[in-house]
């Protein structure tokens, strides 16, 4: 029979040893071999269509016959390229989905998440008529 002892030590070291595991599963794994400070971040600009329109590039209609106005006033806004430098980092690209994780939390990015982020309903995206849309 083992001793007190030899028991707590053995207890201790697969207590030590779940706890190690435990942590692995914690840390985000590394996808991207490119170092952090070497990845660049394109800021797209803002689509004014009010100043292409004044350089007779005509775009402002079709836009909002297509239903994009969405889209484009979405890309208004502040950037964060630290939060995508650390997602592509610890990005995991799926047949049906992107997954990461950005500061502890996992990131999911699907076809239906984008295509309700996008006011895109159906699979082939919008196909009956739109409030609003002519």
């Amino acid at each position: 029979m083992a001793s007190p002892s030899m028991q707590n030590a053995s207890s201790s070291s697969q207590q030590q040893h779940q706890d190690q595991q435990q942590q692995q599963l914690l840390v985000a794994q590394k996808t991207c071999y490119i170092p952090l400070n070497e990845l660049e971040v394109i800021c797209e600009m803002m689509v004014d269509f009010d100043n292409l329109e004044a350089h007779e590039i005509h775009l402002k209609d079709a836009m909002t016959f297509q239903g994009w106005q969405a889209f484009f006033y979405g890309l208004c806004g502040p950037d964060y390229p630290d939060l995508v430098k650390e997602f592509w980092v610890h990005a995991t690209v799926m047949p049906k989905a992107i997954l990461s994780v950005v500061h502890g939390e996992r990131i999911s990015i699907t076809e239906n998440l984008l295509r309700k982020l996008f006011g895109l309903e159906t699979v082939e995206g919008v196909s009956e008529a739109v409030p609003g849309r002519t």
